[in-house]
């Protein structure tokens, strides 16, 4: 009776052991606010920045120029889809007449993966830095 019963402290203190070390050791979304995360494209490029302001999230777009640092910037809105995981793509304090006559609507994706942070765009994959 003892040794089935200390074959049975075994097992289960092993399954312990291996249950603590399957834990998900990648960073949460949250763990990059105020980040930047610079956006490779032929250009002169790109970042975006996960902010908390208030309870809120965003993201801040900036699209850097050739002799000026930053000629335009944009502010989404943050979706959490868990936390490794965010999209966004309604801009913040738009109009109804702006968003009838914007671009083609942009659907981002920003995921934290085993090697870091992944972006796409419209389902495409975008290289960061």
């Amino acid at each position: 009776m003892r040794q089935i019963t200390l074959i049975l402290l075994l097992v289960l203190t092993g399954c312990a052991v291996c249950a603590q070390t399957d834990q998900d050791s990648r960073p949460t979304i949250k763990e990059y606010i105020n980040k930047e995360i610079r956006i490779v494209d032929r250009f002169a490029g790109q970042s975006i920045t996960l902010v908390k302001e208030n309870k809120d999230y965003y993201i801040v777009r900036k699209f850097f120029g050739s002799g000026v640092p930053v000629v335009a910037d944009a502010k989404y809105k943050v979706a959490f889809n868990s936390d490794y995981q965010i999209t966004f793509s309604e801009l913040e304090g738009r109009t109804e007449t702006e968003k009838m006559n914007q671009k083609p609507k942009e659907e981002f994706i920003l995921t934290v993966g085993n090697n870091g942070l992944d972006l796409y765009l419209n389902g495409l994959k975008i290289l960061t830095k």
